[in-house]
Order: C-alpha cells, then sequence, then structure tokens
C-alpha cells in the first residue's frame, strides 16, 4: 500500500510539473531575456514539447504498473483464499455470491460454482433460526457490526454439525456485501459437551447435579422476579435407604438410586427439574407454581415410590420426606430456598416420614 500511495505522489507531481511549464514557458523567457529569440523559442518550446511527452509517458507506465500490481495482488488474494482450509463465503442479504473450495465442501456442494445463488438459510437448522434472525436486526441497525456466533447447521445431504463464524462488511462488485469466515468445531463442541455433563451431571443417575441445579434455580429466579411470579423447591430424602445399603450392599444401593431417579423424572412436568445432591438426597424445581401444584406434585412423588422396586430377587421399598419451599415468602435467594425446603424434610420426618411439610419459619 505505501509503494501504491508512493506512485500516486509521484502522478501528482508529474501532471504538475506539465502545468507549470505549460503555463509558465513564456514567463521563463522573458526572465532569461531570450523573448524575440527565434533559434531559441524554437529550441525551448520543442524542448518542453518533448519534456511533455516524456513525463506523460512516465505517467501512462506508472499507472500501468499500479494497475499490474493491484491485479498480481487480488490474484494472490484470491490464491489465499482458494487455498484456505476455513471455509470463506461472501453473502448479499443471505444470498451466496462467492464461496471457496473449503466453503463448497462445508455445505456439501461438490464445487464453488455450484454453491453460487443458493440462500444460506437453507443450511441453517431450525434450533439456531431464531438466532440468526436476531442477528440479522443487529446488522440492520448497524451494518459496520463484526458478529462472532455459533450455529447449528445441515449439510445438503441433511447431515448436521456445528459451526462458529465470524461475519463483517465488505465490498463485493461495488456493493456491500458481507464476508463470513465459518469454522467445522463440532469436535470442539463435543468435547465442550463432554466437560460439561463431567461438571454438571451426577455420574452415577445421569441427573443434574448440586451445582446444575442452582445454576437453573438462579436463573429461574431472576425470571421470577421479574415477572412477580412464583417458585418452589421441593426437598426430598428417601426413608430406608441405608438399610438397603446395609443388607444388599453398595451396588444395589446404586441401583435403587437409578430407580428411584427415573421414577422422581416420570412425576414432574417437563417444565419442572429433579436433581441429585448426593447420597439419597434429592430437590425439584417447580417454576411458575403454586402451593395446590406442590401439594399435587409431592403426592404424585410418594405415590410413585409406594410400588416396590426389585433388587437382587427381593421386593425393596423406600419413602420419600419431603420438605417444601416456596419463592418470595419463604426466601428471595436459591440457598436459602434449598435450606428452608431441608428444614421442612426434617419436620417431615419428624411426623412419621412418607409425607410432605411446607416450610414454616422456626421448623
Amino acid at each position: 500500500m505505501n509503494l501504491f500511495n508512493s506512485k500516486i505522489i509521484i502522478i501528482l507531481l508529474l501532471i504538475a510539473t506539465l502545468s507549470v511549464i505549460d503555463i509558465f514557458d513564456d514567463q521563463i523567457l522573458w526572465l532569461l531575456d531570450l523573448k524575440g529569440n527565434g533559434p531559441v523559442e524554437e529550441i525551448i518550446d520543442t524542448a518542453s514539447s518533448s519534456l511533455i511527452v516524456m513525463l506523460i509517458i512516465c505517467a501512462l507506465i506508472i499507472v500501468n504498473n499500479i494497475f499490474y500490481q493491484l491485479d498480481k495482488q487480488e490474484k494472490q488474494y484470491r490464491n489465499l483464499i482458494e487455498l484456505s482450509p476455513e471455509a470463506i463465503l461472501i453473502h448479499r442479504k443471505g444470498k451466496i455470491l462467492y464461496t471457496n473450495g473449503s466453503g463448497a465442501k462445508l455445505l456439501g456442494i461438490s464445487n464453488s460454482d455450484e454453491a453460487i445463488n443458493y440462500n444460506l438459510m437453507k443450511f441453517i437448522h431450525p434450533d439456531s433460526i431464531d438466532h440468526l434472525r436476531s442477528l440479522e436486526k443487529r446488522i440492520k441497525s448497524n451494518e459496520e457490526v463484526v458478529l462472532k456466533h455459533r450455529f447449528k447447521v445441515k449439510r445438503l445431504d441433511g447431515t448436521i454439525f456445528d459451526v462458529e463464524f465470524t461475519s463483517a462488511k465488505i465490498e463485493y462488485g461495488g456493493q456491500p456485501a458481507r464476508e463470513v469466515i465459518v469454522r467445522d468445531i463440532t469436535i470442539e463442541k463435543k468435547r465442550e459437551d463432554e466437560m460439561k455433563q463431567l461438571v454438571y451431571q451426577d455420574a452415577l443417575t445421569g441427573l443434574p447435579n448440586r451445582r446444575a441445579f442452582v445454576d437453573k434455580m438462579n436463573q429461574t429466579l431472576s425470571e421470577v422476579k421479574r415477572d412477580n411470579a412464583v417458585l418452589a423447591v421441593m426437598f426430598i430424602d428417601l426413608d430406608g435407604f441405608k438399610q438397603v445399603n446395609d443388607t444388599l450392599g453398595h451396588e444395589a444401593g446404586d441401583l435403587l438410586l437409578k430407580q428411584v431417579s427415573n421414577r422422581f423424572k416420570d412425576c414432574i412436568n417437563k417444565k419442572d427439574m429433579v436433581a441429585r445432591l448426593g447420597g439419597d438426597e434429592f430437590v425439584i424445581l417447580l417454576p411458575d407454581t403454586h402451593q395446590d401444584d406442590c401439594t399435587l406434585t409431592a403426592k404424585r412423588i410418594i405415590e410413585c415410590l409406594a410400588f416396590p422396586i426389585l433388587l437382587s430377587g427381593k421386593d425393596v421399598r423406600v419413602t420419600p420426606s419431603i420438605g417444601i419451599a416456596v419463592y418470595p415468602e419463604d426466601g428471595q435467594e436459591a440457598e436459602t430456598l434449598i435450606k428452608h425446603a431441608d428444614l421442612a424434610m426434617y419436620q417431615a420426618k419428624r411426623r412419621g416420614k412418607n409425607n410432605y411439610q411446607m416450610y414454616k419459619t422456626g421448623c
């Protein structure tokens, strides 16, 4: 770019020199007291004309060289794009104008020419369409914005995979367009999900663990506070679980926890969340609920565990002691509500087990 600017400056200097010669050649003759001297005037006119021709030729050579360099740089840039392992696409309002070979391969198209005029929406997975719409609104409000996001997409053959893309405004064919650099992150995303599973999932039962439950509860609390809604937490402890471990062994106890977890999942609504805190302690999150809904859910849980569970050829029975705390009257924060539900659970144990109790101050 510095070379280009330097050549432009040289051309401007040449043009300025031509203008000076053309305008001031008579004044130069007067200054040198040569006006009226025919031979001298003829020599100067000839030299001036020759110099002008030479300067014009130099200017044309420089201009030609500039265009040659620009064309060379553009070809080099195109070669870099074509050979890039990352998918690079250019689109205008979703319509593909250009893609390199990696881009065509990523989309499941045989070559880059066939990708032209495809609409990008054809490759967006339904789960990511709403996200894409929100990004389109951002671009409309600020065309200069550079976006970096993740999407789930699908190839022409229906294969679904995850990508990360960076999108920026460019000029293409003299009109505004968007350049998109796309990277397949399917393997990376799978590893992230596996790590998240280790962090947020109970290894034995497959249920969310305490960390996942508290995170979800904090998120839900923010929503119910905003909407002036109600939220409830159930704390469940299994009556008789220790006896199973002591008589049948820990393997039987683990199998019991798995089967109880499945029964809990069958007892709750899709919007609810059951998690295992550890040992034989479970919690259930009931968002946007009321006391009547809580009691109905508690009764269903008691009924679900009323049937025996077959372990090592023996029918085993465990019962739930359930404590319930409700936002906002029983607490404003996740840990407070869990603690109060735990206290209510001990109240249920004191009242004979296999029942539920609502939290009361001082219980």
